[in-house]
Protein backbone atom coordinates (compact mmCIF):
# COMPACT_ATOMS: atom_id res chain seq x y z
CA UNK A 1 0.00 0.00 0.00
CA UNK A 2 1.48 3.08 -0.89
CA UNK A 3 2.23 6.25 1.55
CA UNK A 4 1.67 9.81 1.20
CA UNK A 5 4.72 11.87 1.15
CA UNK A 6 3.92 14.79 4.23
CA UNK A 7 1.42 14.36 6.94
CA UNK A 8 0.87 16.69 10.11
CA UNK A 9 1.17 13.57 11.93
CA UNK A 10 2.37 10.43 11.31
CA UNK A 11 1.29 7.38 14.00
CA UNK A 12 3.52 4.01 14.72
CA UNK A 13 1.03 1.48 15.49
CA UNK A 14 -2.61 0.09 14.35
CA UNK A 15 -4.31 -0.93 17.80
CA UNK A 16 -6.87 0.44 19.52
CA UNK A 17 -4.71 3.74 20.94
CA UNK A 18 -2.89 4.61 17.77
CA UNK A 19 -6.39 4.39 16.21
CA UNK A 20 -7.79 6.19 18.88
CA UNK A 21 -5.70 8.25 19.01
CA UNK A 22 -6.16 8.97 14.62
CA UNK A 23 -9.73 9.54 15.39
CA UNK A 24 -9.41 12.30 18.03
CA UNK A 25 -6.89 14.13 15.95
CA UNK A 26 -9.37 14.00 12.92
CA UNK A 27 -11.93 14.97 14.69
CA UNK A 28 -10.29 18.26 15.74
CA UNK A 29 -9.95 19.22 12.09
CA UNK A 30 -6.15 17.49 11.96
CA UNK A 31 -6.87 15.60 8.06
CA UNK A 32 -3.75 14.97 6.94
CA UNK A 33 -3.00 12.24 9.80
CA UNK A 34 -0.76 8.77 8.88
CA UNK A 35 -1.32 5.85 11.18
CA UNK A 36 1.33 3.32 9.84
CA UNK A 37 0.66 -0.63 10.69
CA UNK A 38 2.70 -3.37 10.44
CA UNK A 39 0.13 -5.78 9.77
CA UNK A 40 -3.46 -5.23 10.08
CA UNK A 41 -5.39 -2.58 12.09
CA UNK A 42 -5.85 -4.33 15.67
CA UNK A 43 -3.64 -7.26 14.77
CA UNK A 44 -0.99 -7.14 17.63
CA UNK A 45 -1.73 -6.86 21.01
CA UNK A 46 -4.84 -5.45 20.99
CA UNK A 47 -6.34 -8.62 19.46
CA UNK A 48 -5.02 -10.94 22.35
CA UNK A 49 -6.44 -8.53 24.73
CA UNK A 50 -9.17 -10.44 27.31
CA UNK A 51 -11.41 -6.89 26.75
CA UNK A 52 -11.60 -5.96 30.60
CA UNK A 53 -12.58 -2.50 31.80
CA UNK A 54 -12.14 -1.73 35.45
CA UNK A 55 -11.93 1.79 37.40
CA UNK A 56 -10.47 -0.27 40.06
CA UNK A 57 -6.84 0.93 39.78
CA UNK A 58 -4.39 3.35 42.09
CA UNK A 59 -3.88 6.52 40.84
CA UNK A 60 -6.34 9.25 40.04
CA UNK A 61 -5.51 9.85 36.86
CA UNK A 62 -6.02 5.96 36.05
CA UNK A 63 -9.58 6.40 37.83
CA UNK A 64 -10.43 9.19 35.90
CA UNK A 65 -8.67 7.85 32.86
CA UNK A 66 -11.23 4.54 33.31
CA UNK A 67 -14.37 6.94 34.21
CA UNK A 68 -13.92 8.82 31.22
CA UNK A 69 -13.34 5.95 28.85
CA UNK A 70 -16.63 3.85 30.71
CA UNK A 71 -18.71 6.72 29.53
CA UNK A 72 -17.75 6.50 25.90
CA UNK A 73 -18.39 2.09 25.69
CA UNK A 74 -21.96 3.22 27.56
CA UNK A 75 -22.31 5.28 24.68
CA UNK A 76 -20.46 3.34 21.87
CA UNK A 77 -23.26 1.80 19.79
CA UNK A 78 -24.96 4.81 19.59
CA UNK A 79 -21.77 7.03 18.76
CA UNK A 80 -20.52 4.66 16.32
CA UNK A 81 -22.75 2.21 14.83
CA UNK A 82 -21.10 -0.36 16.39
CA UNK A 83 -21.90 -2.87 18.77
CA UNK A 84 -18.66 -3.61 21.34
CA UNK A 85 -20.39 -6.22 23.04
CA UNK A 86 -20.12 -3.94 26.25
CA UNK A 87 -21.59 -5.58 29.34
CA UNK A 88 -21.22 -4.90 33.13
CA UNK A 89 -20.61 -8.36 34.47
CA UNK A 90 -18.48 -6.84 37.22
CA UNK A 91 -14.79 -7.71 38.43
CA UNK A 92 -13.98 -9.69 41.43
CA UNK A 93 -10.79 -9.83 43.07
CA UNK A 94 -10.45 -12.84 45.61
CA UNK A 95 -8.09 -11.80 48.66
CA UNK A 96 -6.63 -14.22 50.97
CA UNK A 97 -4.08 -12.39 52.95
CA UNK A 98 -5.25 -9.58 55.53
CA UNK A 99 -2.31 -7.32 54.66
CA UNK A 100 -3.50 -7.48 50.99
CA UNK A 101 -6.89 -6.40 52.16
CA UNK A 102 -5.89 -3.44 54.17
CA UNK A 103 -3.98 -2.12 50.89
CA UNK A 104 -6.97 -2.68 49.07
CA UNK A 105 -9.36 -0.74 51.02
CA UNK A 106 -6.38 2.08 50.76
CA UNK A 107 -6.80 2.06 47.41
CA UNK A 108 -10.67 2.07 47.72
CA UNK A 109 -11.31 5.41 49.24
CA UNK A 110 -9.60 6.89 46.27
CA UNK A 111 -11.51 4.51 43.97
CA UNK A 112 -15.01 5.93 45.93
CA UNK A 113 -13.83 9.52 46.01
CA UNK A 114 -14.02 9.38 42.39
CA UNK A 115 -17.44 8.32 42.67
CA UNK A 116 -16.54 4.02 41.54
CA UNK A 117 -19.08 1.65 43.18
CA UNK A 118 -16.50 -0.44 45.03
CA UNK A 119 -16.93 -2.75 48.35
CA UNK A 120 -15.37 -5.46 50.23
CA UNK A 121 -17.75 -8.51 50.65
CA UNK A 122 -17.56 -11.67 52.46
CA UNK A 123 -16.60 -14.72 50.90
CA UNK A 124 -20.10 -15.72 51.51
CA UNK A 125 -21.29 -13.28 49.37
CA UNK A 126 -18.63 -13.87 46.71
CA UNK A 127 -19.66 -17.87 46.27
CA UNK A 128 -22.89 -16.58 45.83
CA UNK A 129 -21.82 -14.11 42.70
CA UNK A 130 -20.33 -17.23 41.32
CA UNK A 131 -21.57 -20.70 43.36
CA UNK A 132 -18.20 -22.27 41.86
CA UNK A 133 -15.52 -21.17 43.37
CA UNK A 134 -13.55 -22.09 46.36
CA UNK A 135 -13.98 -19.60 49.61
CA UNK A 136 -12.88 -21.65 52.50
CA UNK A 137 -9.58 -19.87 52.32
CA UNK A 138 -11.01 -16.14 51.56
CA UNK A 139 -10.53 -13.37 53.94
CA UNK A 140 -13.12 -11.31 51.59
CA UNK A 141 -13.73 -10.26 48.02
CA UNK A 142 -13.17 -7.17 46.24
CA UNK A 143 -16.03 -6.69 44.19
CA UNK A 144 -16.74 -3.82 41.60
CA UNK A 145 -20.51 -4.43 39.98
CA UNK A 146 -19.92 -1.57 37.33
CA UNK A 147 -16.99 -2.68 35.99
CA UNK A 148 -17.08 -4.94 32.65
CA UNK A 149 -16.04 -5.83 29.48
CA UNK A 150 -15.99 -5.21 26.00
CA UNK A 151 -14.47 -6.60 22.01
CA UNK A 152 -10.98 -4.75 21.75
CA UNK A 153 -11.78 -5.60 17.77
CA UNK A 154 -15.01 -4.17 17.43
CA UNK A 155 -13.72 -1.22 19.25
CA UNK A 156 -10.30 -0.69 17.82
CA UNK A 157 -12.17 -1.20 13.95
CA UNK A 158 -15.18 1.21 14.96
CA UNK A 159 -11.94 4.09 15.59
CA UNK A 160 -10.43 3.25 12.58
CA UNK A 161 -13.25 3.52 10.11
CA UNK A 162 -14.56 6.77 11.81
CA UNK A 163 -10.85 8.32 11.20
CA UNK A 164 -10.59 7.24 7.85
CA UNK A 165 -13.85 8.89 7.24
CA UNK A 166 -12.71 11.92 8.63
CA UNK A 167 -10.22 12.39 6.24
CA UNK A 168 -7.29 10.20 8.25
CA UNK A 169 -5.16 7.39 6.55
CA UNK A 170 -4.15 4.08 7.68
CA UNK A 171 -1.82 2.25 6.20
CA UNK A 172 -1.69 -1.16 6.39
CA UNK A 173 0.88 -3.87 5.61
CA UNK A 174 3.74 -1.25 5.89
CA UNK A 175 6.34 -1.12 8.54
CA UNK A 176 8.52 1.74 10.01
CA UNK A 177 11.94 1.52 9.28
CA UNK A 178 13.22 4.34 10.58
CA UNK A 179 12.34 7.97 12.12
CA UNK A 180 14.30 10.89 10.34
CA UNK A 181 15.72 13.58 12.82
CA UNK A 182 17.34 16.81 12.00
CA UNK A 183 18.50 19.20 14.86
CA UNK A 184 17.42 17.48 17.70
CA UNK A 185 14.04 17.17 16.15
CA UNK A 186 11.57 14.45 14.46
CA UNK A 187 11.39 15.12 10.75
CA UNK A 188 9.55 12.22 9.39
CA UNK A 189 9.96 8.36 9.11
CA UNK A 190 10.98 6.42 6.36
CA UNK A 191 8.78 3.15 6.15
CA UNK A 192 9.21 -0.14 3.43
CA UNK A 193 6.79 1.77 1.16
CA UNK A 194 8.63 5.09 0.98
CA UNK A 195 9.37 8.25 2.92
CA UNK A 196 6.66 10.24 4.93
CA UNK A 197 7.86 14.15 6.02
CA UNK A 198 6.29 14.76 9.04
CA UNK A 199 6.82 17.39 11.97
CA UNK A 200 5.16 14.94 14.99
CA UNK A 201 5.44 11.48 15.20
CA UNK A 202 3.46 9.68 17.93
CA UNK A 203 4.86 6.26 18.92
CA UNK A 204 1.57 4.27 19.53
CA UNK A 205 3.54 1.16 18.85
CA UNK A 206 2.51 -0.83 21.80
CA UNK A 207 5.55 -3.66 23.00
CA UNK A 208 7.68 -3.02 20.30
CA UNK A 209 8.36 0.84 21.66
CA UNK A 210 11.14 1.00 22.50
CA UNK A 211 12.70 -0.36 19.72
CA UNK A 212 10.55 2.13 17.97
CA UNK A 213 12.16 4.65 20.52
CA UNK A 214 15.51 3.91 19.44
CA UNK A 215 14.63 5.17 15.71
CA UNK A 216 14.49 8.29 17.05
CA UNK A 217 17.30 8.42 19.82
CA UNK A 218 14.63 7.66 22.72
CA UNK A 219 14.88 5.53 25.69
CA UNK A 220 11.52 4.27 26.15
CA UNK A 221 11.46 2.07 28.99
CA UNK A 222 8.49 -0.87 28.03
CA UNK A 223 9.02 -4.52 28.62
CA UNK A 224 6.97 -6.76 26.43
CA UNK A 225 6.13 -9.41 29.22
CA UNK A 226 3.97 -12.60 27.75
CA UNK A 227 0.65 -13.96 29.49
CA UNK A 228 -1.10 -16.40 28.47
CA UNK A 229 -5.20 -16.86 27.99
CA UNK A 230 -6.52 -20.06 27.50
CA UNK A 231 -10.15 -20.96 26.54
CA UNK A 232 -12.47 -24.21 27.78
CA UNK A 233 -15.05 -26.46 25.57
CA UNK A 234 -18.24 -25.42 25.90
CA UNK A 235 -19.20 -25.72 30.02
CA UNK A 236 -23.01 -25.57 30.96
CA UNK A 237 -21.92 -26.50 34.33
CA UNK A 238 -20.88 -23.21 35.36
CA UNK A 239 -23.83 -20.75 34.12
CA UNK A 240 -23.12 -16.80 32.88
CA UNK A 241 -22.62 -14.45 33.20
CA UNK A 242 -19.70 -14.81 35.68
CA UNK A 243 -17.72 -11.43 36.59
CA UNK A 244 -14.10 -11.50 35.78
CA UNK A 245 -12.77 -13.49 38.60
CA UNK A 246 -8.93 -13.08 40.10
CA UNK A 247 -7.76 -14.80 42.69
CA UNK A 248 -5.02 -12.83 44.31
CA UNK A 249 -3.17 -14.92 45.93
CA UNK A 250 -1.98 -17.19 42.40
CA UNK A 251 -2.92 -14.14 39.77
CA UNK A 252 -4.99 -16.68 38.58
CA UNK A 253 -8.29 -15.07 36.42
CA UNK A 254 -11.34 -16.27 34.98
CA UNK A 255 -14.72 -15.13 33.09
CA UNK A 256 -17.52 -17.07 31.42
CA UNK A 257 -17.28 -15.90 27.53
CA UNK A 258 -20.32 -17.49 25.68
CA UNK A 259 -20.64 -21.17 26.76
CA UNK A 260 -17.11 -21.33 27.41
CA UNK A 261 -14.59 -20.38 30.23
CA UNK A 262 -12.05 -18.22 29.74
CA UNK A 263 -8.91 -18.67 31.85
CA UNK A 264 -5.52 -17.82 32.79
CA UNK A 265 -2.69 -18.63 35.42
CA UNK A 266 -1.78 -14.84 35.21
CA UNK A 267 1.92 -15.48 34.27
CA UNK A 268 4.48 -12.67 33.32
CA UNK A 269 6.96 -14.14 31.14
CA UNK A 270 10.09 -12.12 30.04
CA UNK A 271 10.51 -13.16 26.39
CA UNK A 272 12.59 -10.31 25.52
CA UNK A 273 11.61 -7.72 22.48
CA UNK A 274 10.12 -9.99 20.09
CA UNK A 275 6.75 -9.31 19.13
CA UNK A 276 5.80 -12.94 17.86
CA UNK A 277 4.48 -14.34 20.65
CA UNK A 278 4.39 -18.05 20.55
CA UNK A 279 2.20 -20.48 22.69
CA UNK A 280 4.15 -22.62 25.19
CA UNK A 281 1.32 -25.09 26.03
CA UNK A 282 3.51 -26.17 28.89
CA UNK A 283 1.32 -23.54 30.91
CA UNK A 284 -1.79 -24.87 30.65
CA UNK A 285 -1.12 -27.37 33.52
CA UNK A 286 -0.35 -24.69 35.65
CA UNK A 287 -3.68 -22.44 34.64
CA UNK A 288 -5.71 -25.77 35.09
CA UNK A 289 -3.82 -26.57 38.35
CA UNK A 290 -4.96 -22.76 40.14
CA UNK A 291 -8.12 -23.20 38.42
CA UNK A 292 -9.25 -25.99 39.82
CA UNK A 293 -7.69 -24.95 43.28
CA UNK A 294 -10.40 -21.81 43.27
CA UNK A 295 -12.97 -23.45 40.95
CA UNK A 296 -12.68 -27.35 41.91
CA UNK A 297 -15.62 -27.42 39.15
CA UNK A 298 -13.41 -26.79 36.35
CA UNK A 299 -11.85 -30.57 37.02
CA UNK A 300 -14.44 -31.54 34.58
CA UNK A 301 -14.24 -29.17 32.12
CA UNK A 302 -11.49 -29.73 28.80
CA UNK A 303 -9.16 -27.04 27.67
CA UNK A 304 -9.96 -26.71 23.45
CA UNK A 305 -7.67 -23.70 23.22
CA UNK A 306 -5.69 -20.49 23.71
CA UNK A 307 -3.36 -17.48 23.04
CA UNK A 308 -0.56 -15.91 24.08
CA UNK A 309 -0.61 -11.93 24.21
CA UNK A 310 2.20 -9.17 25.29
CA UNK A 311 1.78 -6.63 27.90
CA UNK A 312 3.82 -3.60 27.78
CA UNK A 313 5.40 -2.94 31.12
CA UNK A 314 7.24 0.24 32.51
CA UNK A 315 9.33 0.20 35.54
CA UNK A 316 6.74 1.58 37.89
CA UNK A 317 3.60 0.07 35.79
CA UNK A 318 2.11 2.93 35.10
CA UNK A 319 1.78 4.28 31.03
CA UNK A 320 4.16 6.53 29.69
CA UNK A 321 2.35 9.49 27.70
CA UNK A 322 3.95 12.94 26.62
CA UNK A 323 6.70 14.64 24.99
CA UNK A 324 9.90 12.04 24.64
CA UNK A 325 12.63 14.23 26.65
CA UNK A 326 15.30 13.22 23.95
CA UNK A 327 13.77 14.94 20.83
CA UNK A 328 11.94 17.40 19.65
CA UNK A 329 8.39 16.11 18.21
CA UNK A 330 8.13 12.64 19.34
CA UNK A 331 5.09 11.68 21.32
CA UNK A 332 4.62 8.48 23.27
CA UNK A 333 1.90 6.98 23.97
CA UNK A 334 3.20 3.75 25.67
CA UNK A 335 3.56 1.48 28.11
CA UNK A 336 -0.05 0.48 28.83
CA UNK A 337 0.57 -2.59 30.84
CA UNK A 338 -2.58 -4.33 29.83
CA UNK A 339 -4.75 -1.41 29.92
CA UNK A 340 -4.66 0.11 26.76
CA UNK A 341 -7.62 -0.82 25.41
CA UNK A 342 -10.11 0.26 27.93
CA UNK A 343 -8.12 3.65 28.57
CA UNK A 344 -8.33 4.14 24.43
CA UNK A 345 -10.85 6.22 24.44
CA UNK A 346 -9.54 8.70 27.07
CA UNK A 347 -6.17 8.60 25.72
CA UNK A 348 -7.05 9.54 22.43
CA UNK A 349 -8.78 12.39 23.33
CA UNK A 350 -6.33 13.55 25.54
CA UNK A 351 -3.61 13.07 23.10
CA UNK A 352 -5.26 14.55 20.39
CA UNK A 353 -5.86 17.80 22.49
CA UNK A 354 -2.45 18.30 23.60
CA UNK A 355 -0.91 17.78 19.96
CA UNK A 356 -3.69 20.59 18.66
CA UNK A 357 -3.74 22.71 21.70
CA UNK A 358 -0.33 22.25 22.62
CA UNK A 359 -1.19 21.64 26.03
CA UNK A 360 -2.99 18.51 28.20
CA UNK A 361 -6.64 19.23 29.21
CA UNK A 362 -6.11 17.46 32.66
CA UNK A 363 -2.79 16.35 34.61
CA UNK A 364 -1.24 13.53 32.82
CA UNK A 365 2.19 13.96 35.43
CA UNK A 366 2.10 10.75 36.63
CA UNK A 367 2.64 9.25 33.09
CA UNK A 368 5.37 12.02 31.91
CA UNK A 369 8.11 9.93 29.90
CA UNK A 370 10.86 12.16 31.93
CA UNK A 371 9.72 10.59 35.01
CA UNK A 372 12.42 7.36 35.02
CA UNK A 373 15.67 9.76 34.54
CA UNK A 374 14.46 11.85 37.29
CA UNK A 375 14.24 9.25 39.50
CA UNK A 376 10.70 10.00 39.99
CA UNK A 377 8.57 6.81 39.27
CA UNK A 378 7.40 5.28 42.02
CA UNK A 379 5.56 1.71 41.80
CA UNK A 380 2.32 1.44 43.01
CA UNK A 381 0.82 -2.28 43.92
CA UNK A 382 -2.23 -3.19 42.44
CA UNK A 383 -1.83 -7.07 41.99
CA UNK A 384 -2.97 -8.92 39.18
CA UNK A 385 -5.23 -7.44 36.54
CA UNK A 386 -6.58 -9.40 33.68
CA UNK A 387 -6.93 -7.09 30.66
Amino acid sequence: MSVPRTASVVIIGGGVVGCSIAYHLAGRGLRDVVVIEREAVGSGTTSKAAGGIRAQFPTEAEVRFSLESIAVFERFEEEFGVDPGYKKIGYLFLVSDPADLKGFEERMALQRRCGVDVRVIAPDEAQRLVPALRVDDLVAAVWGPDDGLAGPAEVTNAFARRARGLGARIVEGVTVTGIATAGGRVTGVTTTNGAIAAPIVVNAAGPAAARVGRMAGAEVPVHPRRRHIFYTEPFPEIPGPVPLTTDRASGFYFRKEMEQVLLSPGDVQDIGEDVEVPMDWSMVEEAVTKAVHRVPLLEQAKIAGGWAGLRPLTPDDHAIIGWAPEVEGFFLAVGFGGHGFQHSPATGRHVAAWLVEGKPAADLSLFDPGRFARGAAKAHDEGPDAE
